[in-house]
Formats: C-alpha cells, sequence, structure tokens
C-alpha cells in the first residue's frame, strides 16, 4: 500500500469510530424532556454560589426570568423585566418556575374547640 492509501483508510476508519463513538454517547443521554419554549417562566442556577461554603445557606436559584429566545443545543437567551441578558444559558442551569396559588403559610387555627386544646386547661 502506497502512504496515501494508507492515509485515506486511516482516515476512514477514524470517522467511523467516531461516528459509533456519537452515537453510543447519544444513546446514554436522557430523553429531554420539559424543554423551555418563549415566555417560558424560569429560575437560573448560581453556580458559583454551590462552590462557596460562606453562601452555604444561601439561595441556589435566581429569578424570576422569562425566555426570551430558543438557541441550538439545549441553549437560551433570557430576559429580565425587558432586559435581554447577554449570557446564553444552558439548559441544565434552568428550571420551571412555579408560582404559588397561596403565597400564605398554612397554620392552623387553634380555637377554644380546637384539639389541641385541652378544654380542661381553659380557666
Amino acid at each position: 500500500m502506497e502512504g496515501q492509501q494508507r492515509y485515506q483508510l486511516t482516515a476512514t476508519h477514524i470517522e467511523h469510530s467516531q461516528a459509533q463513538q456519537k452515537e453510543q454517547h447519544d444513546d446514554k443521554l436522557p430523553p429531554v424532556t420539559n424543554e423551555f419554549k418563549i415566555g417560558n417562566k424560569v429560575l437560573l442556577h448560581r453556580t458559583k454560589a454551590e462552590k462557596q461554603w460562606s453562601g452555604k445557606f444561601e439561595n441556589k436559584w435566581d429569578g424570576l426570568f422569562f425566555i426570551h429566545e430558543v438557541l441550538s443545543n439545549r441553549s437560551y437567551k433570557l430576559r429580565l423585566d425587558n432586559k435581554i441578558l447577554a449570557k446564553v444559558v444552558h439548559r441544565d442551569c434552568l428550571k420551571h418556575y412555579h408560582s404559588r396559588n397561596n403565597p400564605e403559610p398554612l397554620i392552623p387555627q387553634i380555637g377554644i374547640h380546637s384539639p389541641l386544646v385541652n378544654s380542661e386547661d381553659i380557666p
């Protein structure tokens, strides 16, 4: 075999191996679910806060952001108060925002007839 033929054969084998590796890698990826659409409300993960001990008890999510633009490779541009953020954010750093219907905490009302109060203890 000549040098050029060896080169071509090697290049063909490499391309075939790379295609197989990509297919195997893609098969291991979880299916894409909960993709975001333009206008969806999302929270942005604060990756820096996760790596700092000083912020151990701080909230790890920022937001309320809106999806402004859907880009390729699971990337998004976000909007906050009609300002578009310059940085592009990957899907792994976002989660859906779920608003609460009743933001008030549910605290049981303790009254005279409550099962938590013993009526014999009332003066």
